[in-house]
């Protein structure tokens, strides 16, 4: 897997149809997106491979993330995700909906706090799925049985903060699979309600 993921950094970082790579990010990049919250680790966070450009009409950040927490048999532990950020025409509420292994063991809230109380899904359901939000009105007219399928589908979580859509999927994967994740949140979003934009 490393190997496809160093082939397509060289491949897509001179991709002119991507206009911007860096290799890494300062550390605190990060509080652009809302942090804490999920995919973010409560210690540090370290993103890599930063590439941005466009995936169907959104403007979108991919990068590699390693997440630090608490907790484990050692004092700190690290999560690593491939992350995809989509620019959304206009600010939503707060919400989250995950597939639960993805951030168990990151011990921290899935929104930033006093955003909303994690909901599980019934246990019968393969994979277990995580949901917050926090406006209960928005939550119910976004998080349809359709959004759910298609997030456990693809093995992904995802977070609205403001005007950004915050995707995620377990270990570094080459940039073709993070457009393929970038391409997955675009059908959520054409899934929500046209007065929610309002």
């Amino acid at each position: 897997m490393w190997g496809r993921v160093r082939k397509s950094v060289r491949q897509y970082r001179q991709d002119p149809e991507w206009h911007s790579y860096r290799k890494r990010e300062s550390g605190d990049w990060h509080r652009q997106f809302g942090r804490p919250g999920y995919p973010f680790g409560t210690l540090r966070n370290h993103a890599r491979h930063v590439l941005q450009g466009r995936v169907r009409g959104y403007e979108t950040t991919l990068f590699h993330l390693a997440a630090v927490y608490r907790g484990g048999p050692h004092a700190t532990d690290v999560s690593w995700y491939s992350v995809a950020v989509l620019t959304l025409p206009g600010a939503l509420p707060a919400a989250t909906v995950s597939v639960a292994s993805l951030v168990r063991w990151l011990n921290t809230v899935p929104l930033p706090p006093r955003a909303g109380t994690p909901v599980y899904l019934p246990p019968r359901r393969k994979p277990h799925v995580i949901m917050c939000s926090a406006n209960h009105a928005f939550a119910k007219s976004v998080f349809t049985e359709r959004v759910i399928h298609m997030t456990a589908d693809a093995k992904m979580g995802w977070r609205l903060h403001e005007n950004q859509m915050i995707g995620w999927i377990n270990n570094y994967k080459p940039y073709d699979q993070l457009i393929g994740l970038a391409e997955t949140m675009a059908d959520i979003v054409d899934e929500f309600p046209a007065d929610v934009w309002r």
